[in-house]
């Protein structure tokens, strides 16, 4: 067998950032609502300032005709004798590059001056600077040579008109005053006053509205290309050093216009309660549990770790649900919380929590392994809670106590799954599980960073613990088959960090022995421990009825037990 060097992965690097440009357009897709909120908002906004802030610029004008005359000598030869000299006018318009000319004559400081005297001494009476006059005039081309338009443009509708009648008589005037020759003629009379302007509110809109689309744009590439989570299974596949056990797809409801509000569900999400879960729900856990069966029948390992990088990635509803459905096969189970700084385990199956019973109890000496294990009637497994929370967890799970009570489990069930801590926030999961065979590690989707899962992953490998495989939580469903899908789904993972009573025993339990371990009959007690000929018996098969043994539901009848043994005390739990 190949030794694989977890100190040099080969599925991962952390050079820095790069492009992935099928996630980002699928980040754009997802987020498009957000980019279309955004885009109206700006442009609303955009719009308002607009409005807001619009002033009417007014405008007065009129067009001029510029010419030039010259007189030149003209000699007739026609005479033999002698020539005949004559002098002949000749009148030209101005060429359309003279405007700079004409331009920087109308702004020189004499026509201001003048501007300015005239409209102080008018009926008016008001008087402008030099600097606000120069700003309002304006001479343009017609696209014809000789012919130029006079502009005054201001917000002071009276000013306009008043100012362009004083260009009129004093411009022409003091042109001829630089060059006689230029004569200077009214082909359009000024015009009155009107509005130049519009406060392009729809213009900015749309500007308003590519700006505030783009801002959400730019961000979210700048996540994708920073942030490097696991989209698809198959993106789990090539970048991270793991084998896949399954895929879990995510269950939430959507509402709202664009489908962007999401309803949290209300309880537990388990595969046992299809009035919550898809058939793809239930169906992936099927898958999950074959390949956990492969691997006992294979390596004989029977018990599992379930743990995950950080918190709230479905974490304890996996394992609550692989518990589930290993029992629905027949098989005894035994679910363990090892979380003692935020159980869950209890809370995700219903039943309410009992400080006197679990973990904790059985280290402290208060309580012991039989009475400490509660029967789950309606889901079929075995829980042991933690008793309690404990700060100093990593100190509590290594001792003894602990490891007594994994052996015990591992003479007296078929499977034992451990809810355990996140992994890369605390050191509980390597604590615990050396006492199993193997961990299973939960990846949320677009979640925990590929370097800190990997990280994660070669930590648990350097403490020489087996890791069987991952289960990809709340992916996408692309890789089900839309014939298992619907149409409304509920998110899970939500359990993580409460902490809640544990379930009290009911009096008057009874049933038969179960082997050598705890039997559990029609009042689903534990029973004493038995031996004898009322162990497995003559075989491992189903009965039903609250008959011999195993009973849970309409009942599991183990091999030849007794139905007349009488059980020792033991805790039961209904939560139906």
């Amino acid at each position: 067998m190949q030794e694989l060097d977890v100190g040099k992965n080969i599925y991962y690097n952390e050079s820095g950032p790069s492009l992935d440009m099928g996630r980002l357009a699928k980040n754009l897709i997802s987020k498009l609502w957000i980019i279309l909120l955004v885009g109206a908002i700006f442009s609303g906004a955009a719009f308002a300032i607009a409005k807001a802030t619009y002033v009417e610029t007014y405008r007065s004008s009129m067009t001029l005709g510029f010419m030039t005359t010259q007189y030149v000598i003209v000699k007739d030869y026609s005479n033999s004798k002698d020539s005949t000299t004559q002098y002949k006018q000749e009148t030209k318009f101005s060429s359309g590059n003279q405007i700079s000319y004409y331009q920087y004559l109308i702004k020189g400081d004499e026509m201001l001056y003048k501007i300015q005297k005239t409209l102080a001494e008018d009926e008016v009476g008001k008087e402008y600077s030099t600097s606000f006059i120069e700003g309002s005039l304006a001479i343009e081309g017609t696209g014809i040579d000789g012919f130029f338009q006079v502009n005054v443009t201001s917000t002071d509708q009276g000013y306009c008109e008043r100012a362009l009648k004083v260009v009129l008589k004093e411009f022409p005037e003091y042109v001829q005053s630089y060059d006689n020759t230029i004569s200077i003629k009214v082909v359009k009379n000024p015009t009155a006053p009107t509005i130049a302007n519009s406060d392009d509110a729809t213009t900015k809109a749309i500007y308003g509205f590519a700006i505030g689309a783009a801002i959400v744009a730019f961000i979210i590439f700048i996540i994708t290309i920073t942030t490097n989570t696991v989209l698809t299974l198959d993106n789990l596949r090539r970048d991270v050093n793991v084998t896949v056990l399954g895929s879990v797809p995510l269950l939430e409801k959507k509402s709202g216009l664009f489908n962007q509000k999401k309803k949290s569900p209300q309880g537990s999400l388990l595969i046992t309660d299809t009035s919550k879960v898809s058939f793809a729900f239930v169906e992936s856990f099927k898958a999950i549990r074959t390949k956990i069966e492969n691997v006992k029948a294979e390596k004989g390992y029977k018990a599992f770790v379930v743990t995950s990088t950080y918190e709230d990635e479905g974490k304890t509803t996996v394992a609550v649900n692989i518990a589930c459905s290993l029992a629905q096969k027949g098989k005894s189970v035994l679910l363990i919380d090892s979380d003692l700084r935020k159980p869950a385990v209890l809370h995700a199956v219903g039943v309410k929590s009992d400080t006197r019973y679990g973990l904790i109890p059985i280290i402290k000496g208060t309580s012991t392994y039989v009475d400490s294990i509660k029967f789950i009637k309606s889901l079929g497994i075995f829980v042991l809670p933690t008793g309690g929370i404990s700060l100093k967890s990593t100190e509590v799970l290594d001792t003894d106590k602990v490891k007594a009570v994994i052996e015990q489990a591992r003479k007296e069930f078929d499977y034992i799954i451990i809810d355990s801590p996140p992994a890369h926030v605390v050191s509980d999961s390597l604590v615990i599980a050396p006492l199993a065979d193997g961990i299973i590690y939960n990846i949320r989707r677009d979640y925990a960073k590929v370097s800190e899962i990997n990280r994660t992953l070669d930590e648990i490998r350097g403490a020489d613990i087996d890791i069987i495989g991952a289960v990809f939580t709340m992916s996408a469903g692309e890789e089900n088959s839309r014939y298992y899908r619907r149409k409304g789904y509920l998110r899970y993972g939500g359990y993580y960090g409460r902490y809640g009573r544990y379930g009290r025993k009911k009096k008057n339990s009874s049933g038969g022995g179960y082997g050598y371990g705890y039997g559990y009959g029609s009042g689903y007690g534990y029973g004493g421990y038995g031996y004898g000929g009322y162990g497995y018996g003559n075989g491992y098969g189903y009965g039903y009825g609250y008959g011999s043994g195993y009973g849970y539901g309409g009942g599991y009848g183990y091999g030849n037990t007794p139905q007349n043994k009488e059980p020792e005390k033991g805790n039961k739990i209904d939560n139906e």
